[in-house]
């Protein structure tokens, strides 16, 4: 596998931004290739995935190029007041590798993942932009943090209000309303797992509760761990496993 940084100039933040690709080098790989943009968490960056974990030894030989954007502390979401992080994701990142390399510019070739905060934009941008990604996948996703206490969230992340408002329960950032507020059938394959000793454990329990009431498809696991890279280098191999059967992949 090879691997590049892009710096590019991202439109949707008027600035400068990077994101990591790791790509097939072996020319018996087929192309086109499929794509699996991959999040960091709230404290991380686009490096983090590939200095953390073996990624680019658990994709060898596939047929299929990882992405981790840069989403800094902003939630993967466009903010009321500040930068529109949805939007570089979707279109200024999304655009640039769909222009650049040989990959299958369409939902049946993307799917995206993440951890922790970006477990949380992993699954808001799937279920928003459900015509763009086949599958879904989160670990120890923070999917509830809209519907907890705002004086510990602010703590956590002080730049929750500015990004999100006073009271963004059940509002449009909020995967739980998401869900209720888009075609069933237009749900992108999902994966949801999370340490039992995680403190985020709660809300992925909650939401894999709302998805059984509602019926929807969906994998759900708990193991044990908590927040930290030991689990998350593990437990993206079963993410992978889970991608390249949804995008049909062949090594």
């Amino acid at each position: 596998m090879a691997l590049a940084t892009i710096n590019y100039h991202s439109h949707s933040l008027q600035k400068a931004s990077s994101f990591n690709v790791v790509f097939p080098d072996d020319p018996a790989v087929p192309r086109p290739w499929s794509v699996f943009y991959l999040l960091h968490g709230l404290s991380d960056d686009h490096t983090i995935w590939m200095r953390r974990t073996s990624i680019e030894r658990y994709v060898q030989g596939l047929p299929l190029v990882v992405v981790t954007p840069n989403g800094d502390r902003g939630w993967y979401t466009n903010a009321l007041e500040g930068y529109r992080y949805e939007d570089d994701v979707v279109k200024d990142v999304l655009g640039l590798v769909d222009r650049t390399f040989p990959v299958k510019a369409e939902r049946e070739g993307r799917a995206i993942g993440g951890l922790s905060m970006g477990g949380y934009g992993a699954i808001k941008i799937g279920l928003k932009h459900h015509e763009m990604f086949a599958s879904v996948n989160s670990h120890s996703g923070a999917i509830g943090f809209l519907r907890g206490d705002p004086e510990k969230s602010r703590e956590l992340s002080p730049e929750f209000q500015r990004i999100f408002g006073e009271k963004p329960a059940g509002g449009p950032e909020d995967p739980f309303a998401i869900l209720d507020g888009i075609d069933h059938g237009r749900i992108p394959s999902m994966r949801i797992d999370c340490g039992v000793d995680d403190f985020l454990i709660a809300q992925n329990r909650d939401f894999h509760k709302l998805l059984e009431e509602r019926r929807i498809p969906h994998e759900y696991q708990e193991f044990p761990g908590s927040h930290n890279w030991a689990y998350w280098d593990e437990h993206v191999q079963q993410a992978l496993a889970f991608h390249v059967r949804n995008l049909k992949l062949k090594p």
